[in-house]
């Protein structure tokens, strides 16, 4: 397994610098847009190897006298060794000045093959179920700038989620048994208040400032769902650049998901997965509630090279079980590899250990975790 990963990563290596060698992927229509597209190979546990392409558009909005940060736009098609089919469209767009931002992040799913463990955050690693479903889901948050000099915006956040052709179960036939909501599909619409509070200094890739979003949604059949439930999330993040001449960063991060009411399996607060508490299959654990913290340090060691090192530690719970016990850890280093130095887009290569019932995982992809 480890030669076999060690070959996909030598392979991603040799592909983005080959093509930036061959293919001229900034195609400017003028000197403030600026376009990627490149070939691409990835890896995580939740997907094996995926093979496709990357979209990227950067630009800015410029205003007169007022400083406004560069939006992007990008779109992931991709084709997995475990046949599934996965689109990710995803933006992050500043108005002139910043008056307005717009975020929003898209998902089709065909043929995703998943494992369910059951809920709770101290299932055991038995009770491991095979499923297959397709998934279709949209989010976007529209904020309005408050105040200009904090980079502080108010809005709403809309949310549309769906799961369906839920099948191929396999023992113990959790979902089954449990009849756990939305065992044979769902359909969830949701709306309400969103905050964000963005003083990063760049989007794809910070080397100082902080992050917030905070956002309450309440999901509901009036709406046109199938399920009601509410959820209450928050993420927290903050950047130290240590050594400026080096560009040394510091991150952290503080993420909260908190689910209340009747929502589908696949919307419970889920722990693990390439983004928070790497070194567990995504959905190892789930339950009403997740906290979870990570740490990460970041360094450049040659040229377009560079490496990380970082750690993390959460739990799901539900809301009769707010303690620190049975915690769960993960920890991990990492390989960056620079494909674009304006924007400070990395390739990111990583290997996590956390789950004791796996010997690691490594995952293999674009941008930064956080």
């Amino acid at each position: 397994m480890k030669t076999f990963v060690v070959i996909v990563l030598s392979a991603a290596l040799s592909i983005s610098v080959k093509a930036q060698q061959k293919f001229r992927f900034w195609s400017d229509t003028s000197k403030n847009v600026r376009k990627i597209i490149l070939p691409i190979v990835v890896y995580t546990p939740e997907t094996h190897v995926g093979a496709g392409i990357l979209g990227v558009r950067l630009w800015k909005n410029l205003h007169q006298t007022l400083e406004t940060r560069t939006s992007n736009a990008e779109l992931l098609a991709m084709y997995t060794s475990k046949q599934q089919v996965i689109l990710i469209p995803r933006y992050t767009i500043f108005t002139k000045g910043e008056k307005y931002l717009f975020e929003g992040f898209g998902e089709e799913l065909i043929g995703f093959r998943d494992y369910y463990f059951g809920q709770g955050n101290e299932t055991p690693d038995s009770n491991r179920e095979k499923i297959i479903y397709d998934a279709l889901g949209w989010e976007n948050r529209v904020g309005r700038k408050i105040l200009k000099k904090k980079k502080l915006f108010v809005g709403l956040e809309m949310r549309a989620l769906q799961y369906y052709n839920v099948r191929k179960r396999n023992p113990p036939y959790l979902l089954d048994s449990t009849k756990a909501s939305g065992y044979k599909g769902s359909s969830s619409l949701g709306l309400g208040p969103a905050l964000t509070w963005d003083h990063r200094d760049n989007v794809v890739n910070p080397g100082k400032g902080f992050y917030l979003d905070l956002r309450y949604s309440v999901y509901s059949k009036s709406l046109g769902g199938t399920v009601n439930y509410h959820r209450l999330y928050f993420d927290f993040r903050k950047f130290f650049n240590v050594n400026q001449l080096r560009r040394h960063i510091l991150a952290f991060e503080l993420l909260g998901n908190f689910v209340r009411g009747d929502a589908p399996f696949k919307e419970l607060a889920e722990l693990g997965g390439p983004r928070i508490m790497r070194g567990y299959y995504r959905g190892r654990y789930r339950d009403n509630y997740l906290t979870a913290f990570q740490a990460e340090y970041r360094l450049p060691i040659y040229k377009r090279i560079g490496l990380v090192a970082f750690a993390g530690a959460g739990k799901v719970y539900n809301p009769s079980q707010v303690d620190l016990k049975g915690l769960h850890y993960s920890y991990g280093t990492g390989l960056r590899v620079n494909i674009n130095k304006r924007e400070k887009l990395n390739l990111r290569m990583d290997y996590a250990l956390g789950d004791l019932d796996h010997p690691g995982y490594f995952y293999l992809g674009f941008a930064e975790s956080f």
